[in-house]
């Protein structure tokens, strides 16, 4: 919580400011550029440039987090839609 609260904020305000659509991929991997540990399997998936598609990111302490967020500052969101999109789109175009 007191790492990933500042980070929220964060994003949120590149959300306002930029317009920049956040999917959980893309929230995973803002997460592994930032937590700075190599014991981190989102670390690695950043530095190898890995995305990570997690539909249920929402289910456990991020969706919390998310939540309490959105009483404190409405106006966050998450694009899971688009990482639908993403995963489909690396399968279509996967070599067999």
């Amino acid at each position: 919580e007191d790492w990933f609260a500042p980070l929220l904020n964060t994003m949120h305000d590149e959300q306002e400011r930029d317009g920049t659509v956040w999917t959980p991929s893309k929230m995973i991997r803002r997460m592994g550029k930032e937590i700075n540990n190599e014991e981190s399997v989102y670390y690695w998936c950043y530095k190898n440039d890995i995305p990570v598609y997690c539909p249920a990111l929402t289910d456990g302490s991020v969706g919390d987090m998310i939540f309490f967020h959105s009483y404190k500052r409405p106006g966050f969101i998450l694009d899971i839609a688009g990482d639908i999109r993403g995963v489909n789109e690396t399968a279509m175009k996967a070599k067999r």
